[in-house]
């Protein structure tokens, strides 16, 4: 993670940033940018001013609200068919007890979103998330329990999962230590043309 509190208030304020303008760019108030992602209109200011740090099910529930998915909120560059992304170089997101890192923006028509998530101890993903597609979590390092609907699995490192994204999910860091997942997204509605 950053280690000074200045890079992570720079990371946050951006990500603020670009929900602000992909919410103008749709239109869209404030208010009405809250009841689409069922947030506080408060949350919703605190988190474009940078002032509060979402959680990954709360960054969620704004990509959700706003039609895109969670890699638009990194900024891509030129749109390319291939991406090499050095380590130091990987763009990320200061969220509320985790770094989010992608892996992969700014693949022209990209139909996966790889990420690599970094999880403090006792860090959660926040509420019961569900949406199209399929989800593939790996170990890394650490141990992370995952809750898929009514099922909870403990990942150490070189376990993986893999599971329709339409059930309900959340993660958590319970250990003591910090977590590491790779976190890859498929978003069907791209292949079959449909979005829910």
């Amino acid at each position: 993670m950053p280690n000074n509190n200045e890079e992570v208030h720079e990371t946050t304020i951006s990500v603020g940033r670009k929900i602000r303008q992909l919410r103008e760019r749709r239109n869209l108030s404030q208010q009405a940018m809250a009841e689409q992602s069922g947030l506080s209109r408060n949350t919703m200011s605190l988190i474009e001013r940078g002032q509060s740090s979402p959680t990954v099910s709360t960054l969620k529930r704004i990509a959700d609200a706003l039609n895109v998915d969670i890699n638009a909120f990194f900024d891509s560059l030129d749109q390319t068919d291939i991406i090499f992304t050095k380590a130091a170089q990987r763009p990320s997101l200061q969220l509320s007890e985790c770094l989010l890192a992608d892996l992969g923006v700014g693949l022209i028509e990209q139909y996966v979103t790889p990420l690599l998530l970094r999880l403090d101890p006792g860090a959660r993903s926040g509420h019961l998330v569900s949406h199209e597609g399929q989800d593939f979590v790996f170990c890394l390092r650490g141990e992370v329990h995952y809750k898929v609907n009514e099922h909870t699995f403990v990942l150490n490192p070189g376990d993986s999962l893999l599971f329709d994204a339409h059930l309900e999910h959340r993660f958590e860091n319970n250990g003591s230590e910090e977590a590491e997942l790779l976190w890859s997204s498929w978003r069907t509605w791209l292949l079959t043309g449909r979005r829910k």
